[in-house]
């Protein structure tokens, strides 16, 4: 048996995990309490993938149905910030709010945020991203490493 859980989203406590994490981010992207705190969209949390290979990192983000416009990928020192939003598109854009009637609402809309501390061997400067599929890649190379040698002492002999 293992002893380490997952969490899923039918446990009550990731729900309130969920809900305290949006309620920070709001808070800190807005000091003094703007309407955004009371917003009634919870926004979600993008699962992600931190992958490394012999040359590079590669963080994907699960974004399906976000617009890739509303994404913006800032660098901030060694942390990587990943900001964006899923606006709500329902298939009957013609008809007015108040003739339609949800009874489930399964889709996650509203603002996210990520972020991340970058090792000190990627290469800033080279960082870059691609879309695909629903899917954010972003591609963090790493420095060229320098091979270790000898370094000759002069003298005045």
């Amino acid at each position: 048996m293992n002893p380490i859980k997952r969490i899923t989203d039918e446990q009550p406590i990731k729900k309130l995990k969920n809900e305290v994490d949006t309620m920070f981010q709001r808070f800190f992207e807005d000091p003094f309490f703007s309407s955004k705190l009371l917003d009634r969209k919870d926004g979600f949390t993008p699962a992600c993938n931190i992958i490394e290979r012999k040359d590079r990192y590669t963080i994907e983000v699960a974004i399906p149905g976000v617009d890739p416009h509303h994404i913006d990928i800032e660098l901030d020192g060694q942390i990587l910030k990943i900001k964006g939003e899923k606006s709500e598109k329902h298939e009957d854009t013609d008809v007015e709010d108040d003739e339609i009637t949800f009874h489930t609402v399964e889709h996650h809309y509203g603002s996210f945020f990520r972020s991340f501390t970058l090792p000190e061997n990627v290469d800033v400067e080279e960082i870059h991203a691609d879309n695909k599929d629903g899917v954010l890649f972003i591609h963090l190379p790493k420095n060229k490493e320098t091979k270790a040698r000898r370094i000759k002492i002069n003298t005045e002999e």
